[in-house]
């Protein structure tokens, strides 16, 4: 497995988006799915969390996502990274949990927010990769 960046956007961002790189997750020469990396403080993504992953459904259930946070962070130097997910996403949890993650809390995603996030997406568990 490797992590090949497919993009590193920076430019004409909107209005409270930050930088961020956009890594494929390969296996056997195909992709897999995607590993984004957000650039920023703690607070900027404390309800978005600074890694972003999905593993495309015909290959979901191998592990791609965790392998491919911890290929991330050898490749990546970080004291620590904000790490989120719906309540409801029992597979994502699985990886946060397997990465080591401290959990910290479960809060509704404010009001003001709500416009980065999908529509059925009213909170988030938030966690601290070290």
């Amino acid at each position: 497995m490797r992590l090949e960046l497919l993009e590193y956007v920076h430019e004409n961002l909107p209005e409270g988006f930050t930088p961020y790189y956009i890594y494929s997750i390969i296996v056997n020469e195909e992709e897999v799915g995607r590993i984004t990396v957000r650039v920023g403080s703690d607070l900027e993504h404390y309800y978005d969390g600074h890694i972003g992953y999905t593993v495309f459904e015909e290959y979901q259930g191998h592990n791609y996502a965790y392998q491919g946070c911890l290929l991330l962070k050898t490749m990546i130097e970080f004291d620590h990274l904000i790490m989120t997910c719906d309540p409801h996403n029992k597979a994502s949890q699985k990886v946060i949990q397997k990465l080591g993650c401290q959990y910290i809390e479960t809060k509704v995603i404010p009001q003001y927010l709500r416009k980065f996030f999908n529509q059925d997406e009213k909170e988030k568990m938030i966690y601290m990769w070290r």
